[in-house]
């Protein structure tokens, strides 16, 4: 390589002219192929922005009621995606974040812990529990407490 010669792909060869990776794969449609992948998150592109949400299995002694409230909570936690952070989210968000690391520990989840979820997501003093799926929460803490 002589002096003022870029490595290819460099951004020095990007800038001089030359093709880089990226510039490569939006010419040739970028296209993307993932033969299999667990966990982990991938995005393409300028903007790509990639996420990942990655959910522990509950044991398999864990009752049907028991399920279907880690699911609501799953769900309500990413319906509360939409709202802007507050003291309400961060709170109702660590209670969602118990309920489910003990779900997903010991296949239960703590009375008192539900209880307090149901209550505060029942109050309506919380943006949160106007969402529909915080209804679907209280219902599903509903068939665990009996």
């Amino acid at each position: 390589m002589t002096s003022g010669d870029a490595a290819p792909g460099s951004p020095e060869d990007s800038a001089a002219g030359g093709r880089s990776g990226e510039q490569a794969a939006e010419a040739a449609g970028g296209s993307v192929h993932i033969g299999s992948m667990s966990g982990g998150a991938i995005a393409t592109g300028r903007y790509g922005q990639a996420t990942s949400h990655t959910y522990a299995a509950p044991p398999p002694q864990t009752d049907e009621a028991t399920r279907a409230v880690l699911d609501a909570v799953r769900d309500l936690r990413r319906q509360m995606e939409v709202f802007a952070a507050s003291d309400e989210t961060r709170d109702v968000g660590g209670e969602l974040d118990r309920i489910e690391g003990e779900i997903t520990r010991t296949g239960r989840a703590d009375r008192g812990r539900l209880e307090r979820l149901r209550e505060r997501l029942e109050s309506g003093s919380t943006a949160v529990g106007a969402l529909a799926s915080a209804a679907t929460v209280v219902q599903a803490v509903a068939g665990v407490l009996g």
